[in-house]
């Protein structure tokens, strides 16, 4: 079992390639559908079409997020039973992977729930929701 430190430096590691090699090369559609369908997703962070191991946990790990004025509102309807088994944050990621918003979780008295202003922002944003145990989530989300 990896302990933080190396999840975290596996995160880093693998989430540059991504940036480097979709950023500049592919189109905001193209991004979109690298993220969500490609051959990282599944196996180095998961996503609702590429659950990959955790496909039994889906439904608890998954953001769910709502639009309401120029907030985004994010929960991951996850249990948070301390430092045992938490969300430990949610990221807001613009088309180009430029974090927007991050909220980092309190095990001991957060629920996984968080606000970000998303003003200004069109087309597409990332979100990821983190577990401890179960690794980087990433949903999509239009904006219109």
């Amino acid at each position: 079992m990896l302990d933080i430190n190396k999840r975290k430096f596996l995160f880093c590691c693998c989430s540059l390639p991504i940036y480097f090699s979709t950023s500049y090369l592919l189109s905001d559609n193209e991004n979109f559908d690298y993220l969500v369908k490609g051959p990282l997703a599944g196996s180095i962070y998961y996503t609702k079409k590429k659950p990959g191991r955790w496909k039994n946990l889906l439904t608890s790990h998954i953001p769910i997020m709502q639009i309401k004025s120029n907030f985004l509102e994010i929960t991951t309807p996850h249990e948070m039973r301390g430092f045992e088994h938490f969300i430990h944050k949610h990221i807001v990621l613009d088309k180009s992977f430029n974090i927007i918003s991050e909220k980092i979780f309190d095990p001991s008295k957060d629920r996984a729930y968080s606000k970000h202003d998303i003003s200004g922002y069109s087309n597409s944003l990332f979100v990821m929701s983190i577990c401890n145990l179960h690794d980087t989530w990433l949903e999509p989300v239009k904006i219109s």
